[in-house]
């Protein structure tokens, strides 16, 4: 199924649980998209302080990026999955 396909067959007159995961797939959507700009926001200050031209400013850059960098990454890993798939694994002992 493409993207289209699953973005219109909610309207297309699909039985319940098809609309059910049409919306639950553009709700999953939106919220991904908006998190990726709350991060690109939260990096703006980060990437400012490397085109600085005060050394001091230019160093907590650096510092600051590489916690960013560690937040993004962890961020990601939640809302992809791999967290959860890391945890399940050393609980239940197999994927």
């Amino acid at each position: 199924m493409s993207y289209i396909e699953a973005l219109t067959e909610p309207f297309t007159g699909g039985s319940g649980i098809n609309e059910i995961n049409g919306i639950l797939t553009r709700g999953m959507d939106v919220i991904i998209s908006v998190s990726a700009i709350i991060i690109a926001i939260l990096w703006i200050p980060i990437a400012m302080g490397f085109f600085s031209s005060d050394e001091t400013r230019r160093y907590n850059a650096y510092s600051k990026a590489k916690n960013a960098a560690i937040g993004t990454l962890i961020y990601l890993m939640a809302v992809s999955g791999v967290i959860y798939g890391v945890f399940s694994f050393i609980i239940k002992g197999s994927p």
